[in-house]
């Protein structure tokens, strides 16, 4: 039994974008290649083998023999009818595929993939949940508004039930290809937003695994008899996003420039994770990613930002308001620095806190003006995010967060690195781009975060990794 933080939005993976939905995904749906638990190595998942061409434009998978949770082969024709749905026009997640891909079933257990460019990222995006298998005979049968409410699984486990809001029961796929996993009968995801509730419940035993603890009620599970804390710095940063396109403001890049150099990130980092982060120094999501670099980084100094308002074109500053999901401790406590912060440069911040499904959908509907965002990288490789951070949506992105930012040179720096086989090159280019988005502040880059979790000690094999995903079906429980 597990207390997370969290509801799913919903289980289709072509329209999801927010953490709480894909972490769940990832559990009953699988992808032709998976992560190592700290993200740095690719692994077979359902592709017995592959083989990539040496210009990085060719991968082709062989499949192991697994099912679906109703019982039907997965096979080659589901992996294309996916990745094409995947990168369909009203797709969410269209970004993690490279423009002009075609996917062949080369025969019932064979697939290949060839990309019009090189890119090296490509095969570090096949282990993301937009790669998720489906059936393409369930998904004709049923229709797309029964695949986000009552997906079939092909992974370890099926969605056995899901009751809105209150909790999700997973259980075992009899057709996944390791008959030794999972090893667990059920799991159970309670709903239970509150923070203190999630303590005090994995503190009684009422659950097995607490999920989400923030620092300040970590200290409440030491030494209890019967319990295991642990923790875990992500690859993920916490940010504020500006709506460039709604507040005129904020399309100011002094403006913006101004809000970099007010925030106080290490005080931040204090108050909210009682010192247990890293500040961002970065538009990458910390110092484990690929490339990453502080060179760039952004100096605290009040008195530059002030002069920075002065030679924007709104020098007596102005009124915003930003949004957080509600519940969410860590948003919360970050925003009311951050606006504190804003107040020295006369910038008026107004939070709002908003259900989250509501949050995803003013954000992604661009119908917000700040925007609290915790984004994690579920790989090292930094092309992952970039499209979603960068990226317009004519070429498969989110128009930079839905922010509506635009920097010809970054897209242009991004589409070369994709491309570059030699390292070094590649890190060079990675290195511009970084110059010129902490030159530009497209967002507000705070810290990275920690993440802390506690299980009863009873529960064994259960982590959470940098990346921020989980497996529950390596876990499993003794009397």
């Amino acid at each position: 039994v597990v207390a997370r933080a969290a509801d799913v939005v919903l289980w289709d993976p072509k329209f999801t974008n927010d953490n709480d939905s894909l972490w769940a995904q990832g559990q009953i749906f699988t992808t032709l290649l998976q992560n190592s638990a700290d993200g740095k190595e690719l692994q077979p998942a359902l592709a017995e083998s592959y083989e990539f061409s040496e210009d990085s434009k060719e991968f082709t998978f062989k499949l192991k023999t697994a099912a679906f949770c109703d019982g039907s082969p997965i096979t080659a024709e589901d992996v294309k009818f996916s990745f094409d749905r995947a990168i369909e026009a009203d797709s969410g997640v269209s970004w993690q595929f490279a423009a002009g891909m075609v996917v062949e079933a080369v025969d019932p257990q064979t697939v290949k993939i060839t990309l019009p460019t090189s890119n090296v990222a490509f095969p570090s995006y096949l282990t993301l949940w937009g790669s998720s298998i489906l059936s393409k005979a369930h998904a004709e049968a049923v229709g797309i508004e029964a695949m986000a409410e009552k997906p079939l699984g092909s992974g370890r486990f099926c969605l056995d039930s899901w009751e809105k809001g209150q909790r999700i029961v997973l259980t075992p796929n009899a057709g996944y290809w390791n008959p030794e996993q999972p090893y667990l009968d059920s799991v159970k995801l309670r709903v239970v937003q509150d923070d203190n509730a999630r303590v005090l419940q994995v503190r009684t035993g009422e659950v097995d695994i607490a999920m989400v603890i923030p620092a300040n009620l970590a200290s409440a599970l030491e030494g209890v008899d019967g319990v295991k804390t642990f923790q875990e710095t992500i690859y993920g940063t916490a940010a504020i996003v500006p709506n460039l396109a709604k507040v005129p403001a904020l399309a100011d890049v002094k403006v913006r420039q101004a809000i970099a150099r007010v925030i106080d990130k290490e005080a931040m980092i204090d108050a909210v994770l009682f010192g247990s982060g890293q500040p961002a120094q970065s538009p990458f999501y910390g110092p484990g990613i690929l490339f990453w670099t502080d060179e760039f980084a952004v100096p605290y100094d009040v008195e530059a930002a002030k002069a920075l308002m002065a030679e924007s074109a709104f020098p007596d500053g102005f009124s915003t308001t930003l949004i957080i999901p509600s519940g969410d401790q860590l948003a919360q406590q970050t925003a009311t620095i951050f606006a504190d912060q804003l107040s020295q440069i006369g910038i008026q911040v107004a939070i709002s806190p908003v259900e989250a499904g509501t949050w995803w959908e003013m954000w992604s509907g661009a119908e917000f003006e700040l925007v609290y965002k915790l984004g994690t990288n579920d790989v090292i490789d930094p092309a992952m995010n970039i499209p979603f951070d960068f990226w317009s949506k004519d070429e498969g992105g989110s128009d930079s967060a839905f922010s509506g930012y635009r920097n010809e040179e970054i897209v242009k720096i991004s589409h070369e690195a994709q491309a570059e086989l030699d390292s070094a090159a590649r890190g060079e280019l990675y290195k511009d781009l970084q110059r010129i988005a902490m030159e530009e502040s497209p967002q507000f880059y705070l810290f990275h975060p920690t993440t802390i979790w506690a299980t009863r000690d009873n529960v064994h094999g259960f982590a959470i990794f940098p990346t921020k995903a989980h497996r529950f079906w390596e876990t499993w429980k003794t009397e």
